[in-house]
């Protein structure tokens, strides 16, 4: 049984986008709005979109990127907070997690997307 659980959590890395959608039509098929469905999936699979771009580095580029990923994160986080405590003198976390993890999505779509490119060009060349 753990063994399915590991090839189901490999595969969601391997094609984050079908978790994506999986997450929202199951969210639709609760009930909730569109919208909303929409946010619940950017939110529940950020973190294979995360670890796809990590993995593609490593095949593609032949590099591990996971501690520079991690301190462009914090350093992003770190941004958060102080503008947050400039403009409003007053620091909410939770503000500034939600929003770092919704850049991260965007952040880490748009370089899946291109790693995707540039993964099949490379195959095609060689």
């Amino acid at each position: 049984m753990a063994d399915y659980i590991i090839y189901l959590i490999a595969f969601f890395i391997a094609a984050p986008f079908i978790a994506s959608w999986l997450v929202y039509q199951f969210s639709l098929i609760m009930g909730t709005r569109k919208r909303k469905a929409f946010h619940r999936a950017i939110n529940w699979t950020t973190i294979f979109y995360i670890a796809a771009v990590g993995f593609e580095f490593m095949i593609v580029f032949d590099v591990q990127i996971w501690g520079i990923m991690m301190a462009v994160l914090l350093g992003i986080l770190a941004v958060l907070i102080l503008l947050q405590w400039k403009l409003n003198s007053e620091v909410v976390f939770g503000k500034a997690f939600k929003i770092l993890w919704r850049f991260s999505f965007l952040l880490f779509f748009f370089l899946y997307v291109i790693l995707i490119i540039i993964g099949v060009g490379k195959f095609v060349i060689y």
